[in-house]
């Protein structure tokens, strides 16, 4: 069975899935691997972690160009477990690709299947 989204429907949902993904990374003291995935892809990050001490989402940003001959310089932001939520929301991407990067995260969440979530304009 497929679900049938706008950009406006998708967006909301994943506000809410993001809500229970951060509910579960409070109460299990780590982050899903579709909530690290969706952290790396949102901010073009080298990796996502939660920081059990801190109760904050710590995310990796490599600042280095594309130059091979040095190690890369990482950059890291923390952002507090209750502010993350809008964090990603202000980095919600409307091009075809990131739209249906969202929808396979929907679709694995709703146990739809990976490309049951049809997207429409």
């Amino acid at each position: 069975m497929a679900a049938y989204f706008n950009t406006n429907q998708l967006r909301l949902t994943m506000k809410e899935l993001v809500k229970i993904y951060m509910s579960d990374c409070e109460e299990c003291n780590e982050l899903s691997q579709d909530c690290m995935d969706l952290l790396r892809h949102n901010f073009q990050a080298e990796y996502a972690v939660y920081n059990k001490q801190t109760k904050a989402v710590e995310i990796g940003i490599n600042k280095t160009e594309d130059d091979f001959n040095t190690y890369p310089q990482i950059e890291v932001y923390s952002f507090p477990i209750k502010e993350i939520g809008k964090k990603i929301d202000h980095s919600f991407k409307h091009n075809q690709e990131d739209l249906e990067f969202y929808g396979k995260l929907i679709g694995r969440k709703k146990g739809l299947g990976s490309n049951s979530v049809v997207l429409m304009d």
